[in-house]
């Protein structure tokens, strides 16, 4: 079979670009072809990580120039390209650009949404201006912005789940949000596959008997979405009646200075902060007792799954759905209810690290859950919606 991918930007360090790149050497080891088109080229050192048999396709803005749709169409029937997987599956000019391309040959079409389908960035920005303004005319001109936003993201949602022969979700947690959202009449094609573990999980020499006492969390250090600072908080309430614990926080960010900042005048300690990684944190799972995420948005949270793959135990906020597809609360990991509460977090930190046996049963299920992402198990879905679409 030969498959194609479509996004954004690529090759670039993030995590549908590590998702898509993960995807492309499997079936590359499976014996299919592949080819990957994108509009932008970031960081070439993904490039290390992708297999050689994968062919670049370089496209240009804007998404819609008769220039991309012939292009496409010409790699598709040279390549006799069979599925063509549009990785940017929310704007509806990507479905419509692939659509006009795909004319005039058997390629099926199949878009992804990687994020949670009520809910964005852009969204979370505007609300959050509309809850901090105080001047009643700015206030209803957010709330204007907002409606015009949301009415934009719903027609691309419904013109995408017409015009796909799939539309694929990361989680089936997500599958009622986006029909209720959207609106949506008939969604029978909308299916649910998630994201593969990205890191390479090898267990030889790994023992859970050599984990520290720490609390890990690892990602983008913002206040808007990531909310890194709620981790920060909590560490607040607890650092003095657990003196031999440490919160290690990796990654940066926009709010990664402030947040530093913020640690020292506050005198908060054993806070220790890691910079971005080019290579995964592999070192930081092998030594983490527990991870911390506390995000007003995430479309799967990968992380999670890496963190528990070595088994660290999760406590995360439940702010999206496919979190619940991911850990089962209580037993692989702790999932904190809507609306956020510190108390809820900081109740679930002193539940574990009282409890070092509580840790290890966790940290087992936890590694158990893990492996169902694992790249065998998520290829084998993809195989199952080719043959079907294919059908």
């Amino acid at each position: 079979m030969n498959i194609a991918f479509l996004y954004r930007i690529y090759p670039s360090y993030g995590g549908v670009e590590v998702v898509t790149t993960i995807l492309s050497n499997k079936f590359i080891e499976d014996g299919h072809e592949v080819t990957i088109f994108s509009f932008e080229q970031g960081n070439n050192e993904l490039l290390e990580q992708l297999n050689q048999k994968v062919k670049l396709q370089f496209l240009k803005y804007p998404v819609l120039s008769y220039y991309n749709v012939s292009y496409i169409n010409r790699v598709i029937k040279e390549n006799h390209i069979d599925v063509f997987i549009n990785q940017w599956g929310l704007p509806f000019k990507t479905t419509m650009l692939c659509r006009l391309a795909l004319k005039g040959t058997s390629c099926k079409l199949v878009s992804v949404l990687h994020g949670s389908p009520n809910v964005s960035k852009v969204v979370l920005k505007i609300q959050d201006r509309i809850s901090k303004t105080r001047n009643v005319l700015s206030k209803c001109f957010f709330i204007g912005v907002l409606n015009l936003v949301e009415m934009t993201i719903k027609r691309s949602i419904r013109y995408a789940v017409k015009h796909n022969a799939k539309y694929v979700l990361l989680s089936k947690g997500f599958i009622q949000p986006l029909v209720e959202f959207a609106e949506l009449k008939a969604y029978s094609d909308v299916v649910a596959i998630g994201n593969p573990v990205t890191i390479p999980v090898d267990l030889d020499g790994f023992s859970l008997k050599n984990k520290k006492k720490q609390l890990l969390y690892v990602g983008r250090m913002d206040f808007e979405n990531k909310r890194v600072n709620r981790i920060v908080d909590a560490w607040e309430s607890l650092y003095k009646d657990y003196p031999n614990w440490e919160l290690v926080l990796v990654g940066d960010g926009p709010h990664k200075k402030e947040l530093v900042n913020d640690v020292k005048q506050r005198n908060i300690q054993n806070v220790v902060f890691e910079g971005f990684r080019k290579e995964p944190p592999i070192e930081f799972y092998k030594n983490a007792s527990i991870f911390l995420l506390t995000s007003d948005l995430e479309g799967f949270g990968l992380v999670i799954i890496e963190s528990m793959s070595y088994g660290v135990v999760p406590i995360v906020y439940g702010s999206y759905e496919a979190v619940y597809d991911i850990i089962r609360d209580g037993k692989s990991g702790f999932i904190t209810p809507k609306p956020y509460c510190k108390e809820n977090t900081i109740g679930r930190l002193k539940n574990l690290m009282d409890n070092p046996a509580r840790i290890n049963y966790m940290a087992k299920e936890a590694m158990k859950d893990a492996s169902y992402f694992s790249i065998e198990n998520i290829t084998k879905q993809w195989y199952n919606l080719f043959d079907e679409v294919m059908s």
